[in-house]
C-alpha cells in the first residue's frame, strides 16, 4: 500500500505500519490485490493531561521538540509493529477494558518509538522556529487539499498564511524543497492516482477533476512524478472496481 503524508511517500508492507500526525494532509492507495489495513483515529491532547509532568514526553512530541519517525517497518522494528497490531486489536475488541489498555498501548508505542536512533530531539531556540513553520504547513497544506481541483494562485497561498508572495516562496522552499506550485501540482497528481486506482472514469476525466485542463500536460507531469503514463499506471494497479 502507497501512504503520502504530507508530500512524504511511503510504501507499507504486510505488518508495517505509519503514524500520520494531526492536521496533516495523507492519502492512500493499494498496490496489491487483496490490500486490506486497519487504522486508529485518537488525539493526544484530548487523551493525556499535558500539564502533568508524567506526560512531558507526549507534550515534547506534540510540540516538535521531539520528532518521531512517522513509518515503521515490521523487518527492522518488529517489537513497535507488535504493539500497533496488539493497539488495533484491542480498539477492535468489546472487552470492558479496552479502552484503558488501549490507551496504555498509545503510551507505550510513543515511549518505544522514542528509543529509536531515527528520533530526533531539538533545542527550544530551533523549536520555536519550527513551530511556528509546522502550524503555517499545516494551514497551507489543507488550503491545497481543500482547493487544489481548481486554479490556485500563487497569491492566494501567500494570502492564506499572511505572508508576502516573495518570502512565502522562500518559506515553502525550505519546507518542501519544491516551489509552491511545483507542489500543487505533484499533489494533484498524488491526487489523481488515488482516483486512478479506485476509480473506472477516464484518464481525461480524472486530469479534469485534479485541476489539470491540458491532458498532455497532466500526463507529462504524472510520468515526471509516478514514472509511468496514467494509462500504465492505472494497468499496474489491482483494481476490484475496473470494468
Amino acid at each position: 500500500m502507497s501512504i503520502s503524508i504530507n508530500s512524504n511517500p511511503f510504501v507499507l508492507k504486510k505488518g508495517d505500519f505509519a503514524i500520520v500526525p494531526e492536521n496533516c494532509v495523507h492519502a492512500l492507495y493499494p498496490l496489491e490485490k487483496g490490500t486490506k489495513f486497519e487504522s486508529v483515529a485518537f488525539s493526544l491532547r484530548e487523551l493525556f493531561d499535558l500539564s502533568q509532568s508524567h506526560y512531558s514526553l507526549i507534550k515534547k512530541i506534540i510540540t516538535h521538540q521531539i520528532e518521531i519517525s512517522l513509518y515503521y517497518s515490521y523487518q527492522d522494528n518488529k517489537e513497535l509493529t507488535n504493539i500497533a497490531e496488539e493497539l488495533t486489536g484491542i480498539v477492535n475488541s468489546n472487552e470492558m477494558s479496552a479502552g484503558i489498555i488501549a490507551t496504555a498501548k498509545v503510551l507505550e508505542l510513543f515511549g518505544e518509538a522514542t528509543k529509536l536512533s531515527s528520533c530526533k530531539i531539538y533545542d527550544r531556540d530551533l523549536i520555536n522556529r519550527y513551530y511556528k513553520y509546522y502550524i503555517k504547513s499545516t494551514v497551507i497544506y489543507k488550503y491545497i487539499c481543500d482547493n487544489y481541483r481548481r486554479e490556485v494562485t500563487l497569491e492566494e497561498l501567500a494570502n492564506a498564511v499572511e505572508l508576502s508572495e516573495k518570502y512565502f516562496c522562500k518559506f515553502f522552499k525550505e519546507l518542501t524543497d519544491l516551489r509552491p506550485m511545483e507542489f500543487v501540482n505533484m499533489f494533484r497528481i498524488e491526487a489523481a492516482a488515488i482516483e486512478l486506482a479506485i476509480s473506472t472514469d477516464s484518464i481525461n476525466e480524472v486530469a479534469s477533476r485534479c485541476g489539470f485542463k491540458d491532458p498532455c500536460y497532466f500526463t507529462k507531469l504524472f510520468r515526471r512524478f509516478k514514472g509511468a503514463s496514467p494509462r500504465d499506471f492505472r494497468e499496474s494497479i489491482p483494481n476490484h472496481f475496473a470494468k
